[in-house]
């Protein structure tokens, strides 16, 4: 795996959950990227995943599990 590679860190139903992680991350210097937002009528059923690149995987989980 590439240091470039994207990974996923967090995932949930809630598109709202997932921008406040993406916003944490951001916050402390992690670029990242929400998946699965856009879901129309199934809002809250469907996976929204948050991805880093690989070489912020461990801090960003770090963050998330604290979040």
């Amino acid at each position: 795996m590439d240091a470039n590679d994207l990974v996923e860190v967090y995932s949930t139903t809630m598109e709202v959950e997932a921008e406040v992680v993406r916003n944490r991350l951001e916050a402390d210097g992690i670029d990242s990227q929400v998946s699965g937002a856009n879901q129309g009528g199934f809002a809250g059923a469907l996976e929204v995943k948050v991805y880093v690149k690989a070489i912020d995987a461990a801090k960003a989980r770090e963050i998330v599990g604290n979040h």
